[in-house]
């Protein structure tokens, strides 16, 4: 049995900490006798986990870290300032796979409607209209990101920015692995499958984790706080911006599909 020299978790196999990604060390070791000590040696003598030595070791950190939010998302609340990169890798994952979702979709079905799969040349543009939808889907994340944090600071929580961003992303892992899988239903060309899938990722993700959040930091500060209005507040807040911003962009971006349509068919 191993044991996190920094979270005391305990896993069977590994070098590092399936939740924090920590080194691990066989129980019973003396660095597990003393957490404080284990913990300074620790932090002296390794690499933070958001800074790997080499991609390999970061791609197996990461890993870890996603499948261990993937089977328990109440771990996200555990994770600390070290976790802010791979919280911020994890909300443009999200961003990324909703964005080549809709792509493939399209595309899929455009070029089923122009005589096939093979017929290449009524592709659409991929560079230009995929980054349209990923900027669309980065804003609306950073959305209900300042908006609960604006809350939780509003509910007098002192959580930095950095932890917030950490837990925020780390709560994101289990609609980024829904939008990775709607990858898939839009290249297969299913439409049903593909927006069912995006629409329970898109608004739980946007909606409801923003108010968990809200609940959980202002719970902390005090059991008997205002905890259910400022976690009400975070989606009126979040309704508010998502409507300036989109009046701006909604009508520009409605105009480029509209043309990259027109120029495809």
């Amino acid at each position: 049995m191993l044991v996190c020299t920094t979270c005391n978790h305990k896993q069977e196999t590994g070098k590092f900490c399936g939740v924090c990604g920590s080194a691990v060390t066989p129980e019973g070791n003396p660095a597990n006798v003393d957490h404080l000590t284990a913990k300074a040696q620790s932090a002296a003598t390794m690499a933070p986990v958001n800074q790997p030595t080499d991609i390999k070791d970061g791609l197996q950190e990461y890993g870890s870290y996603f499948l261990s939010l993937l089977k328990n998302p109440s771990l996200a609340f555990q994770s600390g300032r070290k976790h802010f990169i791979s919280g911020f890798v994890t909300l443009i994952i999200y961003a990324i796979a909703f964005s080549l979702s809709i792509y493939f979709l399209a595309n899929s079905l455009t070029r089923s409607f122009m005589g096939g799969f093979g017929a290449t040349e009524s592709s659409l543009p991929f560079f230009e209209l995929n980054f349209r939808l990923f900027f669309i889907i980065a804003i609306s994340v950073v959305i209900s990101l300042f908006s609960s944090f604006i809350m939780v600071k509003a509910a007098k929580n002192h959580i930095d920015f950095q932890t917030f961003v950490a837990q925020f992303g780390g709560l994101a892992v289990p609609f980024a692995g829904l939008n990775v899988l709607a990858i898939l239903f839009g290249l297969a060309g299913s439409i049903q499958l593909t927006m069912y899938t995006l629409g329970t990722s898109l608004i739980l993700f946007l909606m409801f984790v923003p108010v968990i959040m809200v609940y959980e930091k202002a719970t902390l500060v005090a059991k008997q706080g205002q905890r259910v209005y400022l976690s009400l507040a975070t989606v009126i807040l979040m309704s508010v911006l998502t409507y300036i911003v989109g009046r701006i962009m909604l009508a520009d971006f409605i105009s480029d599909v509209e043309d990259l349509l027109y120029y495809v068919l």
